[in-house]
């Protein structure tokens, strides 16, 4: 399954490198990566059936993620087990969730349940992301106030 980043979230993206003179996000998965840790953080996501079905945009994590996928991965599992309030020493249940969200045979190691449930924070993070920083600012900027947000993200606060 691929990864996905709504339209929505490509445009307001998009809208703060058009304002920036500053440089600009090397790739889209950089896009989605900063949207995907705003919802770990949180330990929210949207539903499934809001997960972005029709934009695709990468089969695989990029080479420039390649080493750090499995921490991504890691922050997943432990969000999903803390959202759906497993204790750690259930074992079985955190065994089980690991194995729905992984897949050693695929090519990301991301089973479709866990790629659909990393799109589903992604999608999540890009909304606590727009609404905590409406306006499109420079990209510098931006980064200096994601920070902000990242930070001041309380993981019992809803979202």
């Amino acid at each position: 399954m691929p990864f996905k980043l709504s339209s929505e979230a490509r445009n307001y993206f998009q809208e703060i490198e058009e304002n920036s003179t500053h440089g600009s996000f090397d790739t889209l998965w950089d896009q989605y990566y900063l949207s995907a840790m705003v919802g770990i953080k949180a330990r929210s996501r949207v539903p499934d059936q809001e997960s972005p079905s029709n934009d695709p945009f990468i089969e695989t994590v990029i080479q420039d993620y390649e080493e750090y996928r499995y921490e991504l991965y890691s922050a997943l599992i432990v969000a999903e087990i803390e959202r759906e309030g497993i204790p750690w020493e259930a074992e079985d249940d955190v065994r089980n969730i690991m194995l729905d969200i992984l897949d050693s045979s695929s090519q990301t190691r991301l089973s479709e349940e866990g790629a659909n449930t990393l799109n589903c924070y992604a999608e999540k993070g890009f909304r606590i992301i727009r609404n905590e920083i409406p306006m499109r600012p420079e990209i510098d900027e931006f980064l200096e106030e994601y920070h902000q947000v990242l930070t001041n993200i309380d993981e019992s606060t809803p979202y």
